[in-house]
């Protein structure tokens, strides 16, 4: 979702420069993109996986009795 917000919000900051008088082409990278999309996923599969292992090293019994 962020990814595609940040390619709306330049879009319109960029036309709204050329109506100012500054000119920037508005230009996207696809290899920039899927760059952004593998290190994102990257951080959200170690962001999961962190506790996750962390919960399986600990004795059910115990766990359930904080709920």
């Amino acid at each position: 979702f962020g990814l595609l917000s940040g390619l709306w919000l330049s879009y319109i900051l960029v036309g709204a420069m050329n109506l100012i008088g500054l000119v920037f082409p508005f230009s996207f990278s696809y290899a920039g993109a899927i760059v952004a999309i593998v290190v994102g996923l990257g951080f959200g599969i170690l962001g999961a996986l962190i506790p996750a292992r962390q919960a399986t090293k600990l004795d059910i019994v115990q766990a359930l009795a904080y709920e």
